[in-house]
Order: structure tokens, then C-alpha cells, then sequence
């Protein structure tokens, strides 16, 4: 059963979709897109999560993690010029019971569309990259 339109869905964007300035729409390209459920897991335990399972140091790294609601991702599909019926469905994994996924192929133009949709989340100043210790750790 699709997730509801009222849940907000996350994704890792790591340094292979993220330049500094910009998201690269490959992020949302493709079919069986993942994503995980806020409603399941919070964002604050996301960091970790992510990094642990998604980083491949040096080349890539968890630099933010995009945000968008369920029914306003659909909403982005269905006005898009070639219409799609996106559905988020529950995928759950055992390193993240929040995992789900987009399963429609998206296009380059309707990522394009939810990647600057998103909401741009950056780490928490506890949760910054370890490897580049603060001020008071130097």
C-alpha cells in the first residue's frame, strides 16, 4: 500500500549529486528511486544512519539531505508537461525500517522539477563530519 500524501519522505545527497551549490536532478532519475520516511524514523537520527550506510569515503560523503512532502512530490508528477502518478512505497530494510521507494521511471526534466523542490536539510553542528574536528577539538 502507497505511503500517504500527508508523510514527509528524505534523501541522502551525497558529493557524487551535490557540487556545493547545486543538486544534480540523477538524484531523483531513474526508476525505484530510494527515499525514507520521516514518519518512521526522525531527521535527527537520519546522519548517522545515512553515513554509516551510504558514504564511500573519500569520493563520497553525506554533505545534506533533501526533504519533500508525499503529496506535493505527487502533485509535481502530475503537473509536470508529461503527466506521471508517482507513489512512494514502503520498502522497508534492516538497516533502515524507513526505507521506501518511488518506483515510476522520472524523467531528467521532472527530477530537475523535485530536486528544487526539496527542502535542503545541512548536518547538525554534533553531527558534522568527524574527520574535520571543531574549533575547540584542534
Amino acid at each position: 500500500m502507497p505511503i500517504a500524501a500527508e508523510e514527509d519522505i528524505v534523501r541522502a545527497i551525497c558529493t557524487d549529486k551535490w557540487d556545493g551549490t547545486r543538486m544534480a536532478p540523477s538524484l531523483f532519475t531513474g526508476q525505484n528511486t530510494s527515499v525514507s520516511r520521516l514518519a518512521i524514523i526522525p531527521l535527527s537520527e537520519h546522519w548517522d544512519m545515512f553515513r554509516k550506510h551510504l558514504e564511500k569515503p573519500p569520493e563520497r560523503r553525506l554533505e545534506l539531505i533533501g526533504e519533500i512532502n508525499v503529496g506535493h512530490l505527487q502533485g509535481i508528477g502530475r503537473s509536470h508537461s508529461t503527466p506521471l502518478e508517482l507513489t512512494v512505497e514502503p520498502r522497508p530494510e534492516d538497516w533502515n525500517p524507513a526505507h521506501a521507494e518511488i518506483p515510476q521511471k522520472i524523467t531528467r526534466g521532472l527530477a530537475t522539477k523535485i530536486v528544487n523542490a526539496l527542502k535542503r536539510h545541512s548536518p547538525p553542528p554534533h553531527s558534522r563530519n568527524p574527520v574535520d574536528p571543531t574549533p575547540h577539538e584542534r
